[in-house]
């Protein structure tokens, strides 16, 4: 090259230098003002022709559009919706827009000759990088799927005629939660955002006692039976329907049996008969009177069993079926009989009258050794002889000369039940099971004051 070319080339490269260096740049004032070259896309989205806040609002919308896009979770006949918004879907932070508005415009000759040579072969796409909350994903897949559990059911069974009828357990699901979470998150990380479906990973349940457990051999753990030979026909019907509401009555293990919900209320819409009853020192003729035989028939029956006494009151004075502290009294508002089913099976009680008799019987898994024995002994502590005064109840219907005996005087007691265990025919321990204190009353007497 001669020295005329070496110079005209310098002069070229210093104009070109200087024409790069003073080339200039838009501002972001400039950019607001300025459109977007046709062939421009950000992500799927066509900005060509738009303004910066045109794009912008585009850019929005699409996210807005894909955050309402929903998919859902089925779980059985069930499903759990979720939208891409529940999820925190957005798209990371960039300069597209900023770069878009100055594409072909901004820089140098040679950057916008280029920028624009490239649109024209073909468009210009920006990406963008889409993200999600995992976390919150996890969140609402086992919150939601534990509101969709299907509870097992336990086995159950009656004795009807002696014989054991029973009734099939039903399974239970519960969802899987990692599967199902890495099915959903394959379909999110694969997204094409359109709405899809995932089949939850399911698992069936077996309850804790189904009915094979249930149907081996039974026995009876305790057994009693009392009298009421002299009771009265309405009184001897409120034992048997005492009888005919707690039969059947099946106890898982923990659950706990009150005397409360099987036999209140004592109306006549459920069964009972006008008939005496303990009151404040006094018999009295009410709905329900005999209930407490119905009670403490089965407290006797409880305590052969050797389940867990959880409530039993004493009644107010001695009575006639059962001896010191074998009695259990019930009075609504006050006094109750309850017990836990304390083995590790259910237990049912059955229950039944005839021949004037109440007997109940209690069904279980027996655990206990067989040369182990129980019996129960009363001791009575303190006899308290009635108060020498009677008490009276004036009727002014009848003439003074008239008086009649009510109630008789009754003794009052305090007394002891044990409960005593043999081994082998050999007393091992003597535990005492409760305390009973029993009212002694004067005679109640009604006199005329008719004059």
């Amino acid at each position: 090259m001669n020295k005329f070319s070496k110079y005209i080339t310098s002069i070229f490269f210093t104009v070109f230098g200087l024409l790069f260096l003073l080339s200039p740049q838009l501002t972001y004032a400039e950019e607001t003002k300025d459109t977007i070259c046709n062939g421009v896309f950000i992500d799927t989205i066509d900005v060509s022709g738009m303004t910066v806040k045109e794009a912008q609002e585009a850019l929005d919308n699409h996210i807005n559009k894909l955050r309402n896009t929903s998919f859902a979770i089925l779980v059985g006949d069930k499903s759990i919706i979720i939208t891409m918004g529940d999820l925190d879907y957005k798209y990371e932070a960039n300069n597209h827009i900023r770069s878009a508005i100055g594409l072909g415009k901004s820089g140098n000759l040679i950057k916008r000759y280029k920028d624009n040579k490239d649109i024209e072969y073909g468009k210009k796409v920006y990406p963008l990088t889409y993200t999600y909350d995992e976390a919150k994903l996890r969140k609402i897949i086992e919150v939601e799927a534990k509101k969709l559990e299907v509870q097992p059911v336990n086995a159950s069974y009656t004795r009807e005629n002696g014989v054991f009828i029973y009734t099939d357990h039903k399974l239970g699901s519960i969802m899987d939660i990692e599967p199902t979470f890495k099915a959903v998150k394959e379909n999110l990380d694969n997204w094409n955002r359109m709405g899809f479906v995932v089949n939850a990973h399911v698992l069936d349940v077996e309850p804790e006692f189904t009915r094979a457990k249930l149907e081996q051999k039974k026995s009876v753990l305790g057994e009693y039976t009392t009298q009421y030979t002299s009771s009265s026909e309405d009184r001897a019907a409120n034992l048997a329907n005492g009888a005919r509401l707690i039969n059947n009555a099946l106890l898982y293990p923990g659950d706990v049996f009150s005397s409360y919900d099987y036999l209140l209320p004592f109306s006549v819409d459920n069964g009972y008969y006008v008939a005496g009853s303990y009151n404040a020192g006094r018999i009295e003729q009410s709905i329900g009177g005999g209930a407490c035989q119905v009670t403490t028939t089965l407290y006797n029956a409880v305590l052969f069993s050797e389940l867990d006494v959880v409530e039993r009151s004493a009644h107010s004075m001695t009575v006639s079926y059962v001896d010191l502290g074998y009695d259990a009294a019930i009075a609504e508002g006050s006094k109750n009989f309850q017990f836990k089913n304390n083995t590790d099976m259910p237990i049912l009680i059955e229950a039944f009258s005839e021949d004037r008799k109440i007997t109940f019987r209690i069904w279980g898994y027996e655990s206990r050794d067989s040369n182990r024995k129980i019996e129960f002994i009363n001791k009575v502590i303190k006899e308290i002889s009635p108060p020498s005064k009677e008490k009276i109840t004036e009727d002014p219907t009848k003439p003074t000369s008239y008086k009649k005996v009510t109630q008789k005087a009754r003794k009052g007691y305090e007394a002891e039940l044990y409960k005593v265990i043999y081994v082998d025919g050999v007393e091992v321990d003597r535990v005492l099971v409760n305390k009973s204190y029993y009212h002694a009353e004067p005679a109640h007497v009604t006199v005329g004051t008719k004059k």
